[in-house]
């Protein structure tokens, strides 16, 4: 079984209910995200993910496709 990571996702450009759901979605939509919390009022999202399966990079790079840009905060 693999083990969980833990990425923090800086996403300045979220700024309602409407874009947290977004983004939310967007991340869960992942193979191997197992779940995201999204927090509009701090500007960034918690992803439980699979760290064979999900790096820092596809997550950021799946919001920046989606109009969201994104960077790593911290594992």
């Amino acid at each position: 079984m693999n083990d969980t990571i833990t990425y923090m996702l800086a996403v300045p450009g979220i700024c309602c209910d409407r874009c947290e759901s977004a983004v939310r979605r967007i991340l869960e939509a992942l193979p191997g995200v197992h779940r995201a919390h999204v927090s509009v009022a701090a500007g960034r999202a918690v992803v439980d993910a699979d760290p064979v399966r999900v790096t820092a990079a596809l997550l950021a790079t799946a919001l920046g496709a989606a109009g969201y840009p994104a960077r790593l905060e911290r594992l």
